[in-house]
């Protein structure tokens, strides 16, 4: 009989600190908004200036301060050209009450093509600041801004880009 009390006593113990442990806070979040990008002629790399507004999606998934993520970007830009940019990114954020700020680092590839382009590939790596102010329980408002870079065959760039968003939290 003592190895049964035991037993039960074990259990009742278990359960009650599993229910009382901390749990680790984990959230999901859909963006969307208009993203800019301005990618100067440098380098033989793109043969022109090119400046592109366009929309974006991006999925991150946070436990606790760190975050990863997708993000894919269309945009058109002058000449006229098309950007596409599916991107993966990895990074760490810091949450005070309604204010979030936010630190990526990103790569993935960069397609430019479009009327009178040869349709070209090349890697797109950045860094990127946001912040994202919560409106009500679970909705976001956010701004980004940063450097990236493009690297092509034996020859790299700079770029620019920002934009502003809203999304969910779920």
């Amino acid at each position: 009989m003592s190895v049964r009390r035991a037993a039960i006593a074990g259990a009742i113990l278990s359960v009650a600190s599993v229910a009382h442990a901390d749990p680790i806070e984990q959230d999901h979040q859909l963006t969307f908004g208009v993203v800019g990008t301005y990618v100067p002629s440098q380098n033989n790399l793109i043969g022109t200036d090119i400046f592109a507004l366009g929309h974006y999606v991006a999925y991150t998934h946070a436990i606790d301060c760190f975050h990863v993520g997708a993000r894919l970007a269309a945009s058109i830009g002058t000449g006229p050209q098309f950007l596409i940019d599916p991107t993966v990114f990895m990074g760490l954020h810091f949450r005070t009450g309604r204010l979030a700020l936010r630190i990526d680092v990103g790569t993935g590839p960069y397609i430019n093509g479009g009327d009178g382009f040869a349709t070209g590939v090349i890697d797109h790596t950045y860094l990127r600041a946001a912040a994202q102010v919560r409106i009500v329980k679970s909705v976001v408002v956010e701004a980004f801004g940063g450097p990236g870079l493009v690297i092509g065959p034996s020859v790299a760039g700079v770029l620019a880009e920002w934009g502003i968003g809203a999304g969910w939290n779920f």
